[in-house]
């Protein structure tokens, strides 16, 4: 398929403290075109190339795209989808210079959730009424983090109304092994202040943390080197808070996916206090989570190292959702190899074994 057949436009979300967040957007090629459209978000740290891996038209881009194959039609009756792609906050081309605004980078994942979220549906929603069409309902795909907002956003009224479903690709809720993620989180976040951070500097500095993101289960039987090294270079090219790095250390340290804590150093050294908890833990979305009701598609790696399936089938078990499915990818569930966590979607057999599925 050529370039000029791909039918993309770039759009921005406007988010309401002012960021304006960038949207690949790619309308539909076939005549099977479902109602609904869908939302791929990345996690965290990363970008569009999470989910929408490559240049459109080139072979990279037609076989780990997710975006590329829920927008084509594949077979006689297959069904096609209009397929948006946002980046949150501090991706592409930042709003606000972290050189000349840095107040602009103290945001956590709640900023995610409460501003982010709801701005990329309305900007889905302003695309249908634009064309004279009713505003649908939403699939929603997250990747990692991309799916724990998902589960929180879908906790409120606001998203038990605009959720048609959702799916997630290693995204948990609670924390129960020790993540290789969680020593990189402590070594570089900084408790007493937030300041953005650029991940790829970090990586290029540290030969240790790029071996740990390098070792997050890599299974040389599910990944290409010359994909993961283009990744490396290319997916986290983006200025992140480290205030999302602070919050990520206290879900591992608590195991449990909660707001930002008012007082988070009360939180750490009180919260496990028979008869204090109560008083310094935030809002719990872990806890919340039967408050979670659209149909659900829970995807777990067998390889997966910062997701164990045993969190991911936390969540199929504690949803509210009557329409779960858990799927896990791995040898022993039948696939052709073991999935580790950062080629749920980018792995050599994804394309075949993953993406249909969703």
């Amino acid at each position: 398929m050529g370039l000029l057949e791909i039918y993309q436009e770039t759009v921005s979300a406007k988010t309401s403290d002012g960021w304006d967040l960038r949207m690949y957007h790619y309308l539909p090629i076939g005549k099977n075109v479902v109602r609904f459209p869908v939302i791929l978000c990345h996690g965290l740290a990363a970008n569009k190339n999470s989910c929408d891996f490559g240049q459109p038209g080139t072979p990279e881009w037609e076989r780990y795209s997710l975006a590329a194959f829920l927008s084509q039609q594949h077979s006689e009756n297959g069904a096609v989808f209009d397929v948006w792609v946002p980046e949150l906050r501090g991706n592409g081309q930042p709003t606000f210079d972290p050189r000349v605004h840095p107040e602009r980078y103290r945001w956590s994942v709640d900023d995610y959730i409460d501003k982010d979220v709801p701005a990329i549906i309305r900007r889905v929603h302003e695309w249908y009424k634009e064309k004279k069409h009713d505003a649908p309902p939403v699939f929603w795909v997250g990747k990692s983090m991309g799916g724990m907002i998902a589960y929180a956003y879908g906790e409120t009224k606001e998203g038990q109304k605009n959720l048609k479903g959702v799916v997630t690709l290693g995204s948990p809720v609670v924390f129960g092994k020790t993540s290789v993620f969680l020593e990189f989180l402590t070594r570089v976040t900084p408790r007493n202040v937030s300041i953005p951070i650029r991940i790829t500097e970090l990586l290029e500095r540290s030969g240790d943390l790029n071996s740990h993101f390098r070792g997050m289960g890599v299974n040389l039987e599910n990944v290409d080197p010359e994909m993961l090294q283009t990744y490396l270079r290319v997916g986290f090219s983006n200025v992140l808070s480290s205030k999302v790095l602070s919050q990520f250390s206290l879900f591992f340290k608590h195991m449990t996916f909660c707001r930002y804590p008012r007082y988070p150093w009360m939180y750490d050294t009180l919260g496990r206090i028979p008869g204090m908890k109560k008083m310094f833990t935030p809002y719990s979305y872990t806890e919340n989570l039967h408050r979670f009701n659209a149909p659900l598609l829970a995807i777990a790696g067998g390889l997966d190292k910062m997701a164990p399936k045993t969190d991911m089938q936390y969540v199929k078990e504690h949803v509210g959702s009557t329409d779960v499915t858990y799927l896990e990818v791995s040898r022993d569930a039948g696939s052709r190899a073991d999935y580790g966590h950062l080629y749920l979607n980018l792995g050599v057999h994804a394309r075949d074994e993953g993406y249909p599925k969703i």
